[in-house]
Formats: C-alpha cells, structure tokens, sequence
C-alpha cells in the first residue's frame, strides 16, 4: 500500500515538475523575449499584441527571416522605445530599408496586405557583426509596430 503511496506521489511530482517546465519554456520563447536576447530591444508589455506573423521556418543555426505585425493602443511607450527616424538609409545589403524589406518579404511569400504602409512609418535599423539585420516600422496612424529580421 505505501509503495503505492510513494509511486502516485512521484508520479504527480513528475507531472507537476513537466508542466512547469513547458511554461516557464513558453514564456521563454515568445518573441518578446528573443527580441530582448537577440537585439536588446523590449517590446512595452500588456499594451502590445501580435496579429500577424511569418518565417522561412525552422533552422538548425536559428538562421532565416522573421516577420511579425504587433497592434498598439498608447504611443507614448512606443514614441520612447527607440531612436525613430523618417529618412531611410543603406543597408548591409540594400540601398535602402524598403528595399531590404521587401525583398525579405517577398522571400517568405508575404502576401502585399500585410506589407507595411511605408508612407506612413518612422524607421529603426540594427546589424550584428555575422551581418544579421533588424528593421522596425512604426506607423502611428495605423498604430501598428512592424517587427522584419534576417538572421545569418
């Protein structure tokens, strides 16, 4: 009976111990949490939400494209996220930012209802030394942050 006992106990432990796992796994792999690791970058919490994203899938070395289109309601956290700027510049790779994007996009079959309206956003840009890049769009019209990396 107590042996019983002890197996129906390690067993809810066991479980119990798994389940945590899988969350605190979860949480750790949102894309709020790659962003601060990858680019040092901190997506304000609770007033932003996701509601699109694509990839050129899964990689061995975390290489590929990675788009994601977040919704805003305040812009005040977003206006102070970054160093926001109207002009566009080169890339390590394209002659401007909406080129480096599109192509990006274009690479994972975005379909053009998703593309940023470019008209209306402020830029910021970053590059890594293995020539990996981030672009993010804000439109503040739109409230819409857009969110464009190629890792290599």
């Amino acid at each position: 009976m107590r042996k019983k006992k002890l197996i129906t106990i390690l067993i809810i432990i066991i479980i119990g111990l798994s389940l945590s796992g899988i969350i605190i796994y979860t949480k750790s792999t949102n894309y709020s949490n790659i962003l601060k690791i990858n680019w040092k970058i901190e997506l304000p919490k609770n007033s932003i939400k996701e509601i699109y994203s694509a990839d050129s899938g899964a990689s061995f070395l975390g290489d590929g494209i990675r788009y994601h289109i977040f919704s805003y309601k305040k812009d005040e956290q977003i206006k102070e996220m970054l160093d926001w700027t109207k002009e566009e510049k080169e890339t390590i790779f394209y002659s401007t930012y909406k080129e480096s994007i599109n192509a990006w996009l274009n690479k994972i079959k975005v379909s053009k209802e998703n593309y940023p309206n470019y008209s209306n956003c402020k830029y910021w840009y970053n590059k890594q030394e293995d020539n990996s890049e981030i672009i993010i769009l804000w439109d503040n019209k739109e409230n819409k942050l857009y969110v464009v990396e190629e890792f290599l």
